[in-house]
C-alpha cells in the first residue's frame, strides 16, 4: 500500500472541479467540501473495518478488494463522472462502501453542521471515488 494517505488519494482522483461539484452540493465552499472529504473518508473505512469484524463481512471485503485487484482498470462513467474504474471489483468495493453512507452521513453531518440529506448527496459522489482509490491500491500491492 502506499505511504500517501488515503484521504489524499481520494482528493487527487476527485479532482478540482468534481471537488467543486461536491461543494455545491453541500451548499459550501471547496475548503469545506474538503473537509466533509477527510471526515467521510475516515467515517467510511471505520464503518467497513467494523463490519468487516462481523459475520460475514470480513469474506466480502476480501473478495471485493480481491477482485479489484486482479481487474484491470477500467475507464467507465460513474455517477456521472468519466475515468472511474469500476469494473466487477470496484463495482463489489462500491456496494460494499455504499452499506456505510447512512452511519457515514450521520457521523459527518454531526462533525461538521451540514445537514444529513446534503452530506448523502456529496458521498452519492464520493463512494466510486473511494472505491477506485481502494482498488488501486489493491492492483498495487499485488
Amino acid at each position: 500500500m502506499s505511504d500517501r494517505p488515503l484521504q489524499d488519494e481520494v482528493l487527487t482522483e476527485l479532482g478540482d472541479e468534481r471537488l467543486q461539484e461536491m461543494a455545491e452540493r453541500l451548499g459550501t465552499d471547496t475548503d469545506a467540501a474538503r473537509q466533509v472529504v477527510g471526515a467521510s473518508v475516515g467515517s467510511l473505512t471505520g464503518v467497513v473495518t467494523d463490519e468487516a469484524v462481523t459475520p460475514g463481512g470480513t469474506a466480502e471485503l476480501s473478495q471485493a478488494l480481491e477482485q479489484a485487484a486482479s481487474e484491470p482498470e477500467p475507464l467507465t462513467e460513474v455517477a456521472g463522472f468519466a475515468g472511474l474504474g469500476t469494473g466487477v471489483g470496484g463495482g463489489l468495493l462500491t456496494t460494499v462502501l455504499r452499506k456505510a453512507t447512512a452511519p457515514t452521513a450521520r457521523a459527518v453531518s454531526k462533525r461538521t453542521g451540514l445537514p444529513v440529506t446534503a452530506v448523502t448527496g456529496a458521498l452519492e459522489m464520493l463512494i466510486p471515488v473511494v472505491a477506485t482509490v481502494l482498488a488501486q491500491r489493491a492492483r498495487r500491492a499485488k
